[in-house]
Order: structure tokens, then C-alpha cells, then sequence
């Protein structure tokens, strides 16, 4: 990082001081401007550990100044991290060396092991300053929607808009005092709801739902009491608590309304004023109210109730109550009631432009346009005898408008001078700051000091939303975004719990004036909201998601070319930057340095640059040699190897900036894009394209010395270079260094190539050979098969060892071979199996670095694009040792994989967002060893797969087919056996790109194309998404327990199960249910197959599971079953069912119902039933026959009158049978 001289630095200084003031104020060192340190509304809680930087402030900067001075004992000019201990340590106190650690290694960017004061104050100074932009950007906008424009039924300037709450208040409540709290006590009007209220000049009254719709108009001049007077209408203010308005007019009355139950009735008046009101106020907690009113002489009046609902605003005694209920203000002057206070007070020489009550100074606010005494500070009085006490604000052309925020204790003004400045009520002689901006001369201004936010407008309908801490300008509404006419703004309203304000101003077109109402929303948090925001980790779809373990950071970056740095112990975003900002470029690549202090980013134009990603400093950029997308970056031994869509691998030499960029480019082995890169330690590299091809190079020599190929052999494959057609220019051609084999190869052949390149593999193999491995080798596979794409060589294990015969001889075979091939015509394929092989496309490799390379162990893994992962072994003898299908379902394939350090546990990503935990333990290692040879695990060493639950575990794993545990290719044999999975679910809707496992808090870290970043535990308890809130990783507490809504959408059974630890045992039922109606399902379908059966010959030959059974023994297995009424046969099983039928009679029977029952028969459709029984009738001796029926006809005769006025019901009543009839005879109808 380039040095600075000691002057640009005591500038930087003052600039680090006011970017520390305004992203991180501390305790102590507040600006005073800011007021209360715990009301910063961007500000979140921060952990104080690794977090010293934000408590240094300019006197540490001072001190630490001194002492790197004093520090620099060998005069080098830069402190090492042992000195930057001791000297920190004596400035900021007691602090833990971990901490310190992290501060050094965030300034030594460069690892040259010192830190100088100049390198110390630049990054300082750049963090700060990202920090603050950071904050900028991601501060949402205060009212982030469109103003809309209401029409309203006022024809004149709108003086007055007040909200009237439905719930009266029930005591103080100390908060921002805006118009709403202040009418009702501190209730929330929004929660409890209200209506506005709107007043214009010529005494329109409108009252307004809480959307702003029209309910109401009344016309106060066509009132009984107004007929024939002009009304023009000053102000109005509404009393909530006992619903009731109160209207000023140029009638020196001030009249009082009653809005209870939809009225609007005049109650009574105050009369005999000394001049026209111009402002009035009212203030209540619930019990005491103040009432206030200005004048054009300058003076106030002041009404005080000690108990306004019990005893009424003013003292019903102190005046003659009449029709007209005109209370003189003379007469309340004179009133010495205890429960009562009035007084005058002449304060001001002009107009008072607003006045209002502020609990908290126990004083009324009052401003003019006066120079000498712009606002004035009026204490409250307790009694007829005390004295009015008042403090003077002075301002040239006198303040127009203000605000107090109880919350910060300040006072807000604006006037004709277009600043905006804050007061302490206790300093009156001068404003604590001042925001400039304006264009015209404020005229309304509010306050929110929750948010820490100031609202102004001007006279030219601009309105500006300004940021209390660094006095600043957040966002600006020109006048030409507000659509409300030519005319200034009449008149606010700022509604403090819904963030609401809303704006009146006239609008006159032909001849006609027509008020409009703007209302503009702001962001509030929607506590009842059924459908939560939806905020992601970052814009657009990730690239990668790297942990680092010196900072204990998470750095994603994404296809925008946005990289954001969070702090895994808590979730918060601690830095973003962009990697480009004037032409922003897509991150295909992420990578750290060797010792985790860099980031390495490649972009989709093939540029590489190296980040300070804790201030998001450029240090340096690599020049373009190819502008092919990288895919793949590593760096290793201060090499910094890329690979991608050029097909080629190149390595950059990691030099400082005033040396010459060494580069060098490998032969280029992959016909197709390379699509993964990974290295075993700093030997081997392995490289996977899009064709199938996995390239091991040798990192030393940066030869190819071992192809692998599924879809061709499971055997080790030569490499064969592809030819350029044409060799391309590069831009740093004179500079670098060219590969010697480059220059030879262009007189060589291909075999020449070949042949050279099998010599290195089997001097490279020698040399890692043990005397163990080669007996083994020996004993069991004699001889090695080298297959290509033109033949195969067997060679013998023996040939470990260089001799130069048989490379002689091979490559005499070799050219005999090519110089008979060349003389022939090349045949034509005609095998439609070789043109019709399937070649899957590898996504990922991963190398289990743990392992040492035998012929029997796997130190490699792939997933393919067919969605299996397979397992290399990378040896001479090697091959490809097993496979296993790792995905969820048809069509999803593996697309990230990560394994802990021990390579106990492999973490597979899929492309449907599940994630899986594989043991692989002692997955394909040793396989060919006896059990007695292998070493006991360590008892101290703890195993990872016994930290995940039983729940976890899939109830139905992927299992192989008897008899299918294995496949034989040309006489190699590959497993099929999978390893044991441990646990599942879904942790995003989209392919995930990238996932990590954290050693130190046993963490897994995903990235995913759904543009979130998630953390998540182990056992796959979730902790949270980056950027949607915050945690405290090790408290369970602090850990958010709801579960993202995407995945309570669309997660599966096993999914919830995992995320909600097993505690709801619902879901088991649940998949009980779902196991169930699959049971239903397929025994339907057996039912429907066997449908077509109608014997039982026929029924036997059409399962084939009952051939085997004579027909006798189903006889008898039938006949048990019927006899024991049981549900099943052994040799049928539920298939074979006696189908049970009602009998349907031919005709309905008949349906007699008791002559004393007047309920409606209930005829049922497709109901089976059966026929009646005839009911026996005992004998009826003829003279009780006689009587009954004389009885039974005396009803019928009154029952054919009554119900001719109700024709449309028409009833029947049965009655008794006669006997000798069959039938039941039914009356006529009624």
C-alpha cells in the first residue's frame, strides 16, 4: 500500500475522525449533535470482541501515533506484530491478543510481517470510509413509495389536518410527541385506529379514514349558529380524549364541537378575545390537559384541568351559563379555582407561527419571525401567584417552524434563512449544527428521533429527509416529483407510528381551485403481516461462500460483482465492496492467499485481482492473457494457478507491485471448458471439464501424467494434448517465462508427447512407492493397463522403475503403429454403441488430502453430471474404485461437495438445494487390506458422525440391489456400495454453488443461485440467513428459532424433521398418512389389474406370485379365510374379496308414519335398504272403530279451511290402516 506524507496524513486524520463520528460513535466521545448513543437507528449490537478498531478514537489515534515512534526500536520503520502488541496494549489498556492479532494481520495486507504508522492510518482511514458508503447504500430510502395525490372536496387552502384516535388515552407515554401521541396520550392510532380530520378556510370540514377516504363533509357556514356570518377559519386542533374539535375564526371566538357518535354539534365557545387567534394546542396524558391559543398581538393564553374528563376543560363557575354557551375568557382570568388555571402571557412583538406544549421542559414552544426572539421557551405555571420564567433563541429573519424529539431532547427549526439547524433546549444561544440544502425557505419541518431522521419542507414543495448522526441529506423529493400545482404546502401532517406524512397544497385551473391531499408512505415494520419480506443475502445469484478462519468471516460474492464480508459469530455485515464499479463484472472464481489475509476474485473476462477484503482495497490486478471465464482459482507456494473456459491451466507468480507479472501456460490437455480445480497438498492438481476428462498434473513439472474418463475406461487413460490451430499473442509474451516443453513440442509429434509424458508418470510413481505398496501391487494385479483413445499397453508394476528399453521399445512400437495407420484409411465407425455412449460432464473434484495414494484407496472424488460420485484412485495400478448415486431424486445432481479436515465426513450440495452428510470414514480406503492391517482410530479423536442425532437419519437410504453390489469392466471391478448417509434436508430452492465446513464452530456454510447465504449446524439445525437478522452463534438464545419461509413451504417430511431437531412428532404421523394412502393407492391398482378376472382360474394365471399354488390349496386358504373372518390370504392376499351387494327391491315400499307425527318424510337417494315388514294390527271392537273414525274426520273437515289462504305448502297426513286394506290411505290434500 503506497505510503503518504505526514501532511496528507493530519488531513486523513480529520477525515478518519468524521467518518469514526459517524459510523461508529462510541460512549464518551459522542458528537454533539447526536444525542443519546443508544437511538442510532442503523446501528446494531456488535460483540466486543474483534471489534477493538471501533473503539479507537482520535485521542488513541494521537497515542498510537507516538507510539509507533517510540515502538520503532530497530529504526526498520514498521512495528512487528510483537512490538504492534505491546504498543496497542499500552494505549487501548487490557486487551486480549487474539484481537490485536486480527487488527495486524487486517493492515499487513501484504504479509511482509510490520505495520507502519502510514500503512496503519490508510487502512484505518479506507475502512471507515467503505463502511460509511456501505451504509449509504444499504440504508433503505425513509419513504420509499411514490407521493399519491388525493382529491379532496376543499375548495380553499387546507389550514389544518389533525388524526382523531377511537381509544382514549390512558396515560403518558413518553415517546416522539407528534400530533398523534400528543392528542392521544401516547396511543398508537394506528393500532387502535382513528380517522383524520381536515379544515380549509371557508369551513369545509372533511373527516378521512385512516387510507385517506372521504366519509364525511360538513359546511360549519351553514350551521343554525353561522347562518348569514362569514366564517374564515384560522386553525383547528382536536381534544381525543373527550371527542371533541376545536375551531378558531376571525370572529375572535374560538368554538368547541363534539364528534362523539358521528355528530358534529357546537357544545359551547370562548369569547371576548383580545384579538384573532392564529395557533392553537392541546396536550393531555389521560387526566390533566393544557390548552393553548396565540394571538396576532403576540400574547398566549393558557388553560390548565387538573382533570379534564371529570371536571371539563374549563370552570363551568367562573361564568353565567345561557343559550348560547359563550364562555368569556375575561371571566376565566379572573377564576381562583384549585382545579382550574388560566393566565395570559405576552411573549411576542409579531405573529406566533406555532406554539405547542412539550411535557418533558414543562414549557410551551412558541416562534415569530422576530430577529432578537425567535422562539421562546415559556415554563408552565403552578399557580396564580408564581412567575413566568422564558429563554430567548435568537435567529436572523426569525424561525417559521420546529419540532422537538423527547427521545434525543432536541429542537429542530426551520425559516426563511433554508437552514435547517439543531438545538439543546439548555444552550440557547447558538445550534449545535446546521444542514443546508434548501432552495426556498422552510415552512413545515418534523422530527423522528427513533430513526434519527429529520423531515423538511420548503416553500418550493421540496422535501428533504435528513440523518441526524452525520447531519446529512439521505433523500430528496424535488419539487418536480410532487404534483401538487404551483402553490407552496399549506400544511403536515406527520403520523409518527405509520410513518405517514402527508402534504396539502391548492391547485387552481380554469378559474376553478381544487385542493389536493399527497400522501407519502415510509418503511415500518409490519408486526401482523402474513407475508414477511423477503431479503436476501445479496441481489443476484452466488458464486462461492469462503471462510476465514484469522477472522472468523464469511466473504460471498455474487454474479454482480458485489463481495460482502459477515461475521459468523453474530450474522452482521461488516464490509461490502464492489469489485468494479464503473463496468461491473461477474465473479465466476473465489479464493484466499496461503495465509488467508487476500482475496483472489476472477471474473467472467478472465481478469484476476487480489483484495483487502476487510477495507475492500484493490492491491493489485493481473493483466489479461486469456479473457475466457475462470472457473477455478488456487493459490499454492506463492503461485496463483486459474483455470476455466480456455480449456488451458496458467499459473501467475504472486510478485509485489513494482516487479514484472511472471506467468507461465501448461499444455492444454481438455477439449471442452474446465469446469473444477482442486490440489492434494502442494504435489498434485487435478483439473475436470465439461467432456468427462479429469487431468492429475504433477505441480512441479506442470506435466499431465493421468487422465481418468468414466464414461471410457475405469482405468487410468493416457493424456493427450490438444493442438492449437493457430498459437494466440500474449500481452505479457516478452515478460514471461515460456515452458521449454512448449518450444520442444513444436517440433514433436503427439507420440513423442505421449511417450515423454508416460516416462514422467511411472519416475513420479517410483518415487512415492513403498516397499509394502509395491509387494501388494505385486501379489495382486501383476500388470497395469494403460488404455487410450487409439489402443492400450499392459505394463508390469515393475516398470515403476525407469528403464530406458522399454520406453525404447515402446516407442518403436508406438511410431510402427502410427506409420501403418497413416499408410491405411482411417475406417468408419459403425458401431452405433460408441457414438451413442453417454458423456457426463464432471461438476466437481475434491481431493481427500488426508489420505496417502495406494492402488486399494480413493484420494479423489468426482460428481458427475448422471449424479453419481465416483472414487479415484490416483496410482499406477489405480482406477476408478467405486461409485455411488448421491442424488435425491431423478434429474438432481451434486454440484458442490466439501469434507472436514480429517476427511471424516463429505458434505454434498445438490442442484434442488439438499444437503447431505456422507461417512466416508473408511469409505474405498484400503480396500484390498485384511481388517488386522488397519489402524485403530485414536480414542481422543473425536468423530464427526457421532456429533449427528439419530433422527437425522433417512429412513429409507439409498440401498443397492442384491446381487448388484458391484460392476466388471474389462476385468476391473468397481463398487457400488455407498457410504453410510447420516443426514438430509433441504437447505435452499436452487442448485447450491458452494458449501464449506467450519472446523472451529462445527458449522456448515452453503451458498446457493436462490441469492442466499445460509449457516447451519452439524446436524443441520438452522441458524440463519445472512443479512435477514442477527444470532449469537454458541447461545441458543440468541439463535432464531423461525425457520425460513421458503422451506416451511417446501420442504419435505425428513427436511422439517432434521430443521426442527425431532421434536414435533406430527410429522411421523404425517408420513404415516402419506405411507397409508400409498398403501390405498397400489392396492387399487391391483384391484383394477385383476378386474378383468371373472374366474378363479383366470384371476391365478394373471398373478404370476400364485402360479405356483394349486388350485385346491386356494380353495382351502379361501375357505380358512372366509370360515375365521379374516381379512387376508396367505396366497391371495387382499386382492381376493367377496364383494358384498344390497339388495334393491323392485319398487319403493311403503312408508307409514303415526297420525300425531307433523314432521316431513326424508326420502333418501342411493341409500340401500329393504322392504317393510306389514305391522299386525290387533282387533278394533266396531264400537271404538266407529268413534275414531268419526273423531278422525272431525280434524280433516277443519284442516280443508285453514290452509286454503297458504296454497303454496301443501301437506299430507297419514292415517290408520283400515282392515282388510293393504294399503295406508292418506288424506287429501290441505
Amino acid at each position: 500500500m503506497a505510503s503518504t506524507t505526514s501532511s496528507t496524513s493530519d488531513g486523513d486524520k480529520q477525515k478518519l475522525n468524521t467518518l469514526q463520528a459517524s459510523v461508529a460513535p462510541q460512549q464518551g466521545m459522542e458528537p454533539e449533535r447526536s444525542g443519546k448513543e443508544s437511538d442510532h437507528g442503523e446501528k446494531v449490537k456488535m460483540p466486543a470482541q474483534g471489534k477493538v478498531e471501533d473503539q479507537i478514537n482520535d485521542e488513541h489515534l494521537r497515542r498510537i501515533e507516538r507510539m509507533f515512534r517510540e515502538a520503532d526500536v530497530d529504526g526498520g520503520g514498521g512495528l512487528s506484530i510483537a512490538q504492534f502488541r505491546d504498543a496497542m496494549k499500552k494505549v487501548m489498556g487490557d486487551v486480549d491478543d487474539e484481537n490485536l492479532d486480527i487488527i495486524f494481520m487486517k493492515v499487513d495486507a501484504n504479509c511482509d510481517g510490520s505495520v507502519d504508522w502510514d500503512e496503519y492510518l490508510n487502512y484505518m482511514l479506507l475502512e471507515y470510509r467503505v463502511k460509511h458508503s456501505l451504509q449509504k447504500k444499504t440504508r433503505p430510502l425513509y419513504f420509499p413509495k411514490p407521493l399519491k395525490i388525493l382529491q379532496t372536496g376543499h375548495c380553499e387552502i387546507i389550514v389544518s389536518l389533525q388524526f382523531h384516535s377511537f381509544l382514549p388515552p390512558v396515560g403518558e407515554k413518553k415517546g416522539d410527541s407528534g400530533e398523534q401521541e400528543r392528542f392521544s396520550g401516547g396511543m398508537s392510532g394506528r393500532t387502535h385506529g382513528g380517522r383524520y380530520i381536515s379544515v380549509s378556510h371557508d369551513g369545509i370540514l372533511i373527516f378521512w379514514s385512516e387510507r385517506f377516504k372521504i366519509q364525511r363533509t360538513i359546511h360549519i357556514g351553514q350551521m343554525p349558529h353561522t347562518i348569514g356570518q362569514p366564517v374564515w377559519v384560522s386553525d383547528m386542533v382536536c381534544l381525543s380524549n373527550i371527542n371533541m374539535l376545536s375551531i378558531s375564526s376571525t370572529g375572535r371566538d374560538v368554538e368547541f364541537y363534539d364528534i362523539s357518535a358521528n355528530k358534529c354539534d357546537i357544545v359551547f365557545s370562548l369569547s371576548e378575545l383580545e384579538a384573532n387567534v392564529i395557533v392553537m394546542d392541546y396536550w393531555t396524558d389521560g387526566r390533566k390537559a393544557i390548552f393553548c391559543i396565540g394571538v396576532t398581538s403576540g400574547a398566549i393564553f393558557i388553560f390548565i384541568s387538573s382533570d379534564v374528563v371529570q371536571n371539563g376543560l374549563f370552570d363551568s363557575t367562573a361564568f353565567k351559563t345561557g343559550c348560547n354557551y359563550r364562555i368569556p375568557v375575561t371571566a376565566l382570568l379572573k377564576n381562583t379555582s384549585s382545579l382550574f388555571l388560566c393566565c395570559r402571557v405576552p411573549i411576542h412583538n409579531d405573529w406566533v407561527y406555532q406554539m405547542r406544549y412539550i411535557p418533558e421542559l414543562n414549557c410551551i414552544a412558541t416562534c415569530c419571525a422576530a430577529n432578537q426572539a425567535a422562539m421562546i421557551l415559556t415554563t408552565l405555571p403552578h399557580s396564580f401567584k408564581c412567575k413566568v420564567q422564558t429563554a430567548h433563541f435568537h435567529q436572523k429573519k426569525g424561525i417559521q417552524c420546529f419540532d422537538y424529539s423527547p427521545d434525543l431532547n432536541i429542537l429542530v427549526t426551520g425559516g426563511f434563512d433554508r437552514v435547517v439547524r439543531v438545538w439543546n433546549p439548555y444552550l440557547t444561544n447558538k445550534a449545535t449544527s446546521h444542514m443546508k440544502g434548501h432552495a426556498a425557505g422552510i415552512t413545515h419541518i418534523a422530527v423522528n428521533g427513533k430513526d434519527n431522521q429529520i423531515i423538511s419542507v420548503s416553500k418550493d414543495k421540496n422535501v428533504r429527509v435528513w440523518d441526524l448522526l452525520d447531519c446529512t441529506c439521505v433523500q430528496n423529493i424535488h419539487s418536480r416529483n410532487v404534483n401538487l400545482g404551483r402553490s407552496s404546502i399549506s400544511r403536515i401532517y406527520y403520523n409518527h407510528t405509520s410513518n405517514t406524512m402527508v402534504s396539502m397544497c391548492i391547485v387552481a385551473s380554469c378559474c376553478v381551485c381544487v385542493v389536493q391531499v399527497g400522501v407519502l408512505q415510509g418503511t415500518i415494520d409490519e408486526v401482523d403481516s402474513s407475508q414477511p419480506k423477503t431479503v436476501t443475502s445479496h441481489e443476484q445469484p452466488l458464486c462461492a461462500a469462503l471462510y476465514n478462519p484469522n477472522f472468523k468471516q464469511v466473504v460471498s460474492g455474487c454474479h454482480a460483482g458485489v463481495v460482502s464480508v459477515w461475521d459468523i459469530q453474530t450474522g452482521e455485515k461488516v464490509m461490502q465492496f464492489q469489485t468494479i464499479p464503473e463496468r461491473p463484472a461477474e465473479i465466476t472464481a473465489m479464493a484466499f492467499d496461503e495465509f488467508k489475509r487476500r482475496l483472489i476474485t476472477g471474473s467472467n473476462n478472465g481478469t484476476i485481482r487480489l483484495w483487502n477484503f476487510n477495507n475492500g482495497a484493490l492491491l493489485s490486478e493481473i493483466s489479461l492473457v486469456d479473457d475466457q471465464e475462470v472457473t477455478g482459482i488456487i493459490y499454492i507456494n506463492e503461485r496463483i494457478y486459474v483455470s476455466g473456459w480456455g480449456k488451458k491451466v496458467m499459473w501467475y507468480l504472486d510478485a509485489k507491485e513494482e516487479d514484472e507479472i511472471e506467468y507461465r501456460v501448461w499444455n492444454q490437455y481438455h477439449s471442452e471448458d474446465i469446469y473444477s480445480m482442486h490440489a492434494h497438498s502442494s504435489k498434485m492438481l487435478v483439473t475436470a471439464s465439461y467432456s468427462g476428462d479429469i487431468i492429475v498434473w504433477n505441480i512441479d513439472s506442470g506435466q499431465a501424467f493421468c487422465r481418468f474418463n468414466a464414461s471410457e475406461s475405469p482405468l487410468p487413460l493416457i493424456p493427450i494434448r490438444v493442438r492449437d490451430k493457430a498459437r494466440q499473442g500474449s500481452v505479457l509474451r516478452p515478460n514471461a517465462c515460456v515452458d521449454e516443453s512448449e518450444k520442444e513440442s513444436e517440433d514433436e509429434d503427439e507420440d513423442d508427447v505421449w511417450l515423454r509424458s508416460i516416462s514422467v508418470f511411472l519416475k513420479a510413481m517410483s518415487q512415492s512407492v513403498d516397499p509394502q505398496v509395491r509387494q501388494l501391487t505385486t501379489e495382486t494385479t501383476p500388470t497395469s493397463i494403460l488404455e487410450g483413445r487409439r489402443g492400450s499397453i499392459q505394463i508390469p508394476v515393475s516398470a515403476c522403475l525407469p528403464q530406458a528399453p522399454l520406453v525404447r521399445e515402446a516407442r518403436m512400437t508406438r511410431r510402427g503403429a502410427l506409420a501403418h495407420k497413416c499408410k491405411t484409411k482411417k475406417p468408419k465407425i459403425n458401431n452405433m454403441e460408441e457414438l451413442n455412449k453417454p458423456c457426463f460432464a464432471v461438476e466437481k473434484a475434491l481431493f481427500l488430502s488426508t489420505r496417502e495414494r495406494s492402488p486399494d484407496t480413493a484420494v479423489l472424488l468426482t460428481s458427475s453430471a448422471d449424479g453419481y460420485i465416483y472414487a479415484w484412485s490416483v496410482y499406477l495400478s489405480g482406477g476408478l474404485l467405486a461409485k455411488f448415486r448421491a442424488r435425491h431424486k431423478e434429474g438432481s445432481i451434486v454440484t458442490a461437495m466439501s469434507t472436514d479436515s480429517q476427511n471424516q465426513i463429505l458434505l454434498s450440495g445438490h442442484s434442488n438445494g439438499y444437503i447431505m452428510v456422507w461417512d466416508i470414514e473408511k469409505y474405498c480406503y484400503r480396500m484390498w487390506s485384511e481388517k488386522s492391517e488397519e489402524k485403530p482410530a485414536k480414542e481422543s479423536t473425536l468423530r464427526l458422525p457421532d456429533l449427528i442425532p439419530h433422527y437425522c437419519r433417512v429412513q429409507d437410504p439409498p440401498r443397492v440391489v442384491l446381487g448388484q453390489e458391484k460392476e466388471i469392466h474389462k476385468g476391473w471391478t468397481v463398487s457400488l456400495m455407498c457410504p453410510a448417509l447420516l443426514s438430509s434436508w433441504r437447505g435452499h430452492l436452487k442448485s447450491i454453488v458452494h458449501l464449506e465446513y467450519v472446523e472451529r464452530f462445527r458449522l456448515i456454510v452453503t451458498a446457493s443461485l436462490d441469492c442466499n447465504v445460509r449457516l447451519w449446524t452439524i446436524a443441520g439445525k438452522y441458524i440463519g440467513t445472512f443479512g435477514q437478522g442477527m444470532w449469537c452463534v454458541g447461545d441458543p438464545s440468541a439463535i432464531p428459532r423461525e425457520l425460513p419461509a421458503d422451506l416451511k413451504k417446501a420442504g419435505s417430511c425428513q427436511t422439517l424433521k432434521v430443521l426442527n431437531e425431532g421434536r414435533y412428532p406430527h410429522w411421523n404421523c404425517a408420513k404415516r398418512i402419506v405411507e397409508n394412502l400409498r398403501a390405498q393407492k397400489r392396492h387399487q391398482s391391483d384391484i383394477t389389474k385383476f378386474g378383468e378376472a371373472t374366474t378363479l382360474t383366470e384371476l391365478v394365471a394373471a398373478d404370476p406370485r400364485i402360479v405356483k399354488y394349486t388350485d385346491e390349496q386356494v380353495e382351502n386358504t379361501w375357505t380358512m379365510w372366509q370360515e375365521k373372518g379374516k381379512q387376508t390370504s396367505s396366497i391371495l392376499g387382499q386382492a381376493y374379496k367377496q364383494k358384498v351387494r344390497h339388495h334393491l327391491p323392485s319398487c319403493p315400499p311403503d312408508l307409514q308414519t303415526p297420525h300425531n307425527s307433523h314432521e316431513q318424510l326424508r326420502v333418501y337417494n342411493c341409500m340401500p335398504y329393504s322392504s317393510l315388514l306389514p305391522i299386525i294390527q290387533p282387533p278394533v271392537p266396531e264400537l271404538l272403530r266407529d268413534s275414531h273414525l268419526r273423531a278422525q274426520e272431525g280434524p280433516e273437515t277443519t284442516k280443508q279451511k285453514k290452509p286454503a289462504k297458504r296454497r303454496p305448502h301443501t301437506r299430507y297426513m297419514a292415517v290408520l290402516p283400515r282392515p282388510g286394506l293393504k294399503r295406508s290411505q292418506t288424506s287429501k290434500p290441505a
